[in-house]
């Protein structure tokens, strides 16, 4: 999605304020000039239209009446997230891909003949994939990496839509998965590509457990632990030296510090600042945890 796309040609003349031009779809906190966004109210409109990134908004209808002093484009729609799926999925089907016919595999690596890796994944040196191991690219792997026995790496994410006679939406993920240097993803993990030109990123020399499932977009700092049935959703961004213990569930979106401590079975809902502790259900600091527990156990 990189072309210059003009705004008329996908929507109704007369649902759109300013026709314009963008060049790629991404979320209302895009890092790269051009994007096409929806909202859903005037908060998030008005946070669209500051940014310098983003050169055209979708948003409902009843936003009409405000006074909307911008040069940008936006359009008005009945339902705004729909309306960008759906140009969503017509510009993946549009996206002239990369006509590899072969993965490119650095030296020294072994793959197991089970593994099915796509003609879209890039491998460095010294990489190690074992047993049904699957990669849908386009994915990018570093030197030293290990992928265990039945991971995915390049999955499609959740998300959930409906068309308008109840049936769910396909959405194809049009981004990617890019995993550095030094990483280990163990057996069974799942790690989803992203929606957007982001790739969903692992920094160098972090382990991903067993069964360990990271969603779209999320990007998990350097030197971190993810320990194994954990659930990291989409969009999530873990600082470096963060360790997260077993069956964590860290909802979609968060920003999690450095050197952040999550103890196992914690469910985060909440932001978290660097170097804490936190523990529960709801997370809160582990100290406060630990002293609400023994409280009730006199």
């Amino acid at each position: 999605m990189t072309s210059a796309y003009r705004v008329v040609d996908y929507f109704p003349a007369e649902h759109i304020l300013n026709d314009g031009v963008f060049a790629h779809l991404d979320e209302i906190d895009a890092q790269t000039p051009g994007a096409l966004v929806y909202c859903q109210n005037l908060h998030y409109l008005q946070k669209a239209l500051a940014s310098p990134n983003v050169a055209c908004v979708l948003c409902p209808e009843s936003l009409k009446n405000e006074e909307l002093a911008s040069e940008k484009s936006i359009v008005f729609c009945a339902d705004p997230r729909t309306s960008f799926f759906h140009l969503y999925n017509r510009l993946g089907e549009d996206a002239k891909y990369a006509t590899a016919q072969t993965p490119t595999i650095g030296e020294n690596c072994t793959l197991h003949p089970s593994a099915v890796i796509s003609p879209r994944a890039t491998l460095g040196n010294n990489v190690e994939i074992s047993a049904n191991v699957v990669i849908e690219g386009p994915v990018e792997i570093g030197d030293n990496v290990y992928i265990g026995s039945n991971a995915v790496v390049g999955a499609e994410g959740l998300i959930t839509l409906r068309n308008d006679n109840g049936t769910l939406m396909v959405v194809k993920h049009q981004g990617g998965v890019r995993i550095e240097s030094g990483c280990q993803i163990l057996a069974g993990a799942v790690i989803a590509r992203s929606l957007f030109q982001q790739p969903t990123t692992i920094r160098e020399n972090c382990q991903i457990g067993i069964m360990t499932n990271v969603g779209h977009g999320a990007v998990i700092g350097k030197n971190s632990v993810i320990s194994g049935n954990t659930v990291v959703a989409g969009r999530t961004r873990l600082g470096a030296g963060a360790w997260v213990g077993a069956s964590c569930s860290i909802a979609q979106g968060l920003v999690i510090g450095d050197a952040v401590q999550i103890k196992m079975g914690s469910v985060v809902i909440s932001d978290i600042a660097p170097n804490s502790v936190v523990s529960g259900n709801f997370a809160i600091n582990h100290r406060a945890n630990m002293t609400a527990h023994l409280r009730k156990q006199k």
